[in-house]
């Protein structure tokens, strides 16, 4: 139970604190098929359950394509979990991973992936009719860019909880940014989420990569380091525009 209410503790308050929910909202859950977007869609699965307010919850996977692309046992249990906690699932084909390996040219393979992904995102949230979109960034995330941003961009800047898309009429919302990645992966297993492994051939060796062993470090040295970080995010989140 305490675990269970430190959960829905830290996803409430970032709800609360960035207004993310509004009645009759329709919200596109972006499920990748990691731990993470799996844990947010079993985590709002039960906020709406015991919400007053009504809101709609349906999923999307973008697939990446050959040589990344999920399989179909895999495509199979991740529709099958989301439909246990009743959310439609839609899933939409690609060629991303060839696209990546190919022409990446001087973007990182991981921002010429992530901008496609969006993209598509984006343009489904539009084609299926919803008006906001949830991403399953959690604080480890949100701190390791944070870090990603200070030490090779030299700026004080990291995604927000909440931003607004004007060209797509869009909100992107992050409802567990405030838990911590170690809590969402004793969660996902506890649960038994299907979780699919990372196939990109660039997983592990990345310079986020570096951050997250970084602040695994630092969490290890110093007490409490990723909520004093929360706090430093929150200041940057109130003085800096969105860069999404």
């Amino acid at each position: 139970m305490q675990i269970r209410r430190r959960i829905f503790s830290g996803i409430g308050n970032a709800i609360a604190d960035y207004k993310m929910i509004q009645p009759g909202d329709r919200i596109l859950l972006a499920v990748s098929g990691g731990k993470d977007s799996l844990f947010m869609a079993w985590a709002l699965a039960d906020i709406r359950k015991r919400s007053p307010v009504k809101f709609h919850l349906e999923a999307v996977t973008i697939d990446p394509g050959e040589p990344w692309q999920l399989s179909e046992t895999q495509i199979s249990a991740i529709k099958s979990f989301l439909s246990s906690i009743d959310i439609p699932h839609h899933v939409i084909t690609s060629d991303i991973a060839r696209i990546v390996i190919k022409h990446h040219g001087k973007k990182t393979p991981c921002s010429l992936c992530a901008n496609l992904r969006r993209g598509c995102l984006h343009q489904a949230a539009n084609d299926l009719g919803f008006n906001k979109i949830a991403l399953g960034h959690n604080l480890d995330d949100a701190i390791e860019t944070l870090f990603l941003n200070m030490f090779f961009q030299g700026s004080l800047r990291c995604f927000k909880p909440k931003t607004y898309l004007s060209r797509r009429n869009i909100e992107v919302i992050r409802p567990i940014v405030y838990v911590e990645e170690p809590l969402i992966a004793r969660t996902a297993t506890r649960l038994g989420l299907p979780v699919a492994p990372a196939s990109c051939s660039y997983s592990g060796n990345t310079n986020r990569q570096h951050m997250k062993d970084i602040v695994s470090t630092l969490s290890a040295d110093i007490p409490g380091l990723k909520r004093k970080m929360l706090n430093v995010l929150q200041a940057v989140w109130r003085q800096t525009p969105a860069i999404d």
